[in-house]
């Protein structure tokens, strides 16, 4: 029979037994990424009279420490580390539970472009609404879903929006006062209004316009390349020439109190587009003009064969006239006689397809350039070349006509190639960047992550994973960098929380104390010996 204090030693033993269970476990996990260290709590046991000593010691509870654990930089694109609260929600591949959650943030691609953990198990996100997304907001889904890279758009985007910010000298040779000295233009400090004008031609009646470009050379010019449908560049150039003081119904120079010339100044704008050939050098594009069938180059002159690259284009050598009044703000944009119509060539047979157009002159929409059913060099399987399109939407808004040189504030498009996915990055709010060849950005989906208001009570599955349990309490739902969740960092880990040296020093007191358990026994052995002597 063995005595009370027999009984303690053992429950002694197997405590520290368990200690050193858990401490061992801690130690094998200090490199685990995600990994969260543990630790036993230990309950006396207590039987009998107030004057009982006791009946030793048992486990209570082996708890997690949920701390943060350090954060080191990889510089893997798909490596994410939670820096604060929460964890990342993943679908349970083995379908026993809605959704699994985990600290460890080392995730890739699987074959179906998913990004999943090391198990396989889908990241769950909010995934891009495209049809309410902008290109400067995006708007995400409200539903969790798994995050997909093999949906992203990778097709190009036709230019349909061009922005001009351009003071166009505002000097005139006639500027005097009443006496007539000459004085200085004046300034302004208001923006000219957006500039409404869309324009289209009946192919058949194109042969009244002009094509020939405007005389010359031009005061000053801008390029930028646009993007047509199939994601093929075309370089535009816009020619300015400055002209005089339009007239105003006299012939005589017209003059206000303030002695600044009291009728509107002018520029012509004159658009080429231009495209690259097989070995990437900028050539001007053809097109057809005044004469049905008649293939003619930049200059006006008729050529016998296609430019290199074979193309047609509507927007080649067209010519506005902008109109600008005293103040310096833009009030007007025409287009004299330049009527041109674009056509695409059989490449079977070498006949230009018949094309039908109107047109639509001062409508109120963005000023629209457009460029449709360039030759873009392939066929359908009748011999009929495929299209190409540019329809372009101007905005003038913050041209000026201010005294001074010509001076270039910007021109931007929002049409790209095809681009392919060369890397991802991940906002501290969860936000998941593709980034592109074409040097495109785009948001794609935003990280969701999890919390609950007992962690410890989370069902550990192994791998760094949990699942929801009646004492965890119901999931909480969030985003990153809000509502208490914590930060994700792009291109680290969350590395083991395991204080080693404190790990080190637990063990030398639970062997103590495994010790001494053992030494009681021995005692207890070493007692009864002597009994039995007796």
């Amino acid at each position: 029979m063995m005595s009370s204090y027999d009984l303690n030693a053992l429950s002694g033993i197997n405590a520290a037994s368990t200690g050193l269970s858990v401490i061992s476990n801690n130690l094998a996990n200090s490199e685990t990424v995600g990994f969260k260290s543990s630790r036993a709590e230990f309950a006396d046991m207590f039987t009998g009279a107030q004057s009982s000593p006791g009946s030793g010691t048992r486990v209570n509870a082996i708890t997690q420490d949920f701390t943060q654990g350090t954060l080191n930089s990889t510089g893997r694109d798909l490596d994410m580390a939670i820096d604060g609260e929460g964890f990342f929600i993943l679908d349970d591949q083995s379908g026993k539970y809605p959704n699994v959650y985990t600290r460890n943030g080392s995730f890739k691609l699987d074959q179906d472009g998913f990004i999943t953990d090391q198990n396989g198990n889908k990241l769950q996100g909010y995934l891009l609404n495209t049809t309410l997304s902008t290109e400067t907001k995006p708007v995400f889904e409200t539903t969790l879903g798994s995050i997909d890279l093999n949906k992203l758009n990778k097709t190009p985007k036709a230019t349909d929006e061009m922005t001009y910010n351009i003071n166009l000298n505002g000097d005139t040779a006639n500027n005097v006062d009443p006496n007539g000295n000459g004085v200085g233009s004046t300034t302004t400090t208001g923006a000219p209004a957006r500039t409404n004008f869309q324009r289209l031609v009946d192919f058949n009646d194109a042969t009244g316009g002009s094509k020939d470009p405007y005389s010359g050379s031009p005061d000053f010019s801008t390029n930028k390349t646009v993007y047509d449908s199939l994601g093929g560049e075309h370089r535009l150039t816009a020619n300015y020439y400055k002209r005089d003081v339009v007239s105003v119904g006299n012939s005589t120079q017209d003059y206000n109190g303030d002695g600044t010339n009291d009728k509107y100044t002018s520029w012509i704008v004159q658009y080429t587009m231009e495209d690259q050939d097989a070995n990437g050098n900028w050539v001007t594009s053809g097109h057809v003009s005044n004469t049905a069938g008649q293939l003619v180059d930049n200059a006006g002159a008729a050529v016998a064969t296609i430019p290199a690259p074979a193309g047609t284009d509507l927007l080649d050598g067209q010519i506005f006239e902008l109109r600008f009044d005293t103040d310096g703000n833009l009030v007007d944009v025409q287009q004299p006689n330049s009527l041109n119509a674009p056509v695409g060539i059989n490449t079977t047979n070498g006949e230009l397809p018949p094309a039908s157009w109107t047109q639509v002159t001062n409508k109120s929409a963005a000023l629209n350039w457009v460029v449709d059913s360039p030759l873009t060099g392939a066929n359908d399987p009748l011999g009929n070349p495929t299209s190409a399109s540019i329809n372009i939407a101007a905005d003038f808004t913050d041209m000026t006509q201010f005294a001074g040189s010509n001076n270039l504030r910007g021109v931007s498009q929002n049409g790209y190639a095809i681009g392919d996915l060369v890397g991802l990055k991940t906002g501290l709010d969860g936000v998941i960047q593709a980034n592109y060849s074409n040097g495109r950005a785009v948001p794609i989906a935003q990280v969701a992550l999890a919390n609950f208001s007992d962690k410890n009570a989370l069902t550990k599955l192994g791998g760094q994973t949990y699942a929801e349990s009646y004492g965890s309490g119901t999931v909480q739902v969030g985003t990153a960098n809000n509502n208490g969740f914590g930060k994700i960092n792009s291109g680290s880990l969350e590395y083991s929380n395991v204080d080693t040296a404190g790990e080190l020093v637990k063990m030398i007191q639970t062997q103590r104390t495994y010790q001494a358990s053992t030494q009681v026994l021995s005692t207890s052995q070493t007692l009864m010996q002597r009994i039995l002597q007796l």
